[in-house]
């Protein structure tokens, strides 16, 4: 079975609760490898690139530009090609379902 694997928010730094995509390194389809640029996200203290924590097709991208999101939100997930735009829904929507910002927990 192949597995999903999830690029998520970081946390850098003990105050930071929340970060704001301000751009893309890869698009759906792109393969990306463990510690490539995903993405880049800036906070009120820092912008930097999100290195991938994980290698795979990127499958879907679920933070767009400008979004801000709390530590740990779901960005986007990787895996091989062989899983089914069904099982990437259902992924996300159990990721979701299951969140909690940490302010909240």
């Amino acid at each position: 079975m192949a597995e999903l694997r999830n690029i998520t928010m970081p946390k850098w730094g003990l105050s930071m609760t929340t970060g704001t995509v301000t751009g893309w390194r890869v698009a759906v389809g792109d393969r990306i490898a463990e510690g490539d640029a995903a993405l880049e996200v800036a906070t009120a203290k820092i912008e930097g690139e999100v290195e991938s924590p994980v290698s795979g097709v990127v499958r879907r991208i679920i933070a767009e530009e400008d979004d801000e999101l709390p530590v740990g939100a779901l960005l986007a997930v990787v895996s091989d090609e062989e899983v089914s735009e069904a099982e990437i829904d259902a992924h996300i929507a159990e990721f979701q379902a299951n969140f909690v910002p940490p302010e909240e927990e």
